[in-house]
């Protein structure tokens, strides 16, 4: 993840220091909560509080170059009107029609999570019969989810059948927050699982491949 701007419109962010323990290993871009005082990364599910994105590295071990790589302190994005940035999920269909496009490999996803989102045709697969043009962008105008073959069913307007194998971006729509981190790196959205996580979709950038998001919970927030 990367911070873009406040909810307000501004574009000056700032980042402010806080407790880690010295071998805590985090990267910068890293979504981070506080446990016990100290800065984690979050979980890949997490559904409770996030404090922000980490602006900094910390390895966790020494390092001449940098002697904050082992101390005790890291600075982290944390204002609770943050908007930051996640590299949009890919998915590879599995085929499709003229007005639909299959994939198989999301989890089970209710039916109209992804309405009012947009796929986005990034690569055809070798062979592909696919007419569309690389970069079509499509509207999701239904979503629908088949537990026998697991299949999820995006339809779109009437146009290029998706081939197996072609790559497309799934953004999500606007108020959607489902999904986890990145197991590994927990610096952006995938689309494997159902979690509820903390963090909602706020807009997205479709020319360059980002979806926007905000946290719901967030360690600094006013409590209800």
């Amino acid at each position: 993840m990367k911070p873009y701007q406040k909810a307000d419109g501004q574009v000056l962010i700032s980042a402010r220091e806080y407790d880690i323990a010295y071998n805590t290993a985090i990267k910068i871009g890293q979504v981070v909560a506080l446990s016990e005082g100290l800065v984690v990364a979050a979980a890949a599910n997490i559904t409770t509080q996030i404090l922000g994105i980490a602006a900094e590295n910390h390895s966790g071990t020494a390092d001449a170059l940098d002697p904050r790589a082992n101390g005790t302190k890291i600075m982290v994005y944390d204002d609770p009107m943050l908007i930051f940035q996640s590299p949009v999920p890919v998915v590879a269909a599995t085929g499709g029609s003229a007005t639909t496009m299959t994939a198989s490999t999301l989890g089970a996803f209710s039916n109209d999570d992804f309405n009012g989102g947009y796929i986005v045709l990034l690569e055809k697969a070798e062979g592909s019969t696919n007419t569309d043009v690389i970069g079509k962008v499509d509207r999701i105008t239904d979503y629908a989810y088949t537990s026998s073959g697991t299949v999820s069913t995006f339809t779109k307007a009437s146009g290029g059948t998706p081939y197996a194998g072609d790559k497309y971006a799934i953004f999500p729509p606007i108020g959607f927050r489902k999904g986890n981190l990145d197991s590994t790196t927990r610096d952006k959205l995938v689309l494997t699982a159902t979690a509820s996580l903390p963090i909602k979709v706020v807009g997205m950038d479709i020319e360059r491949g980002l979806v926007n998001m905000m946290a719901l919970l967030h360690t600094l927030g006013v409590e209800d």
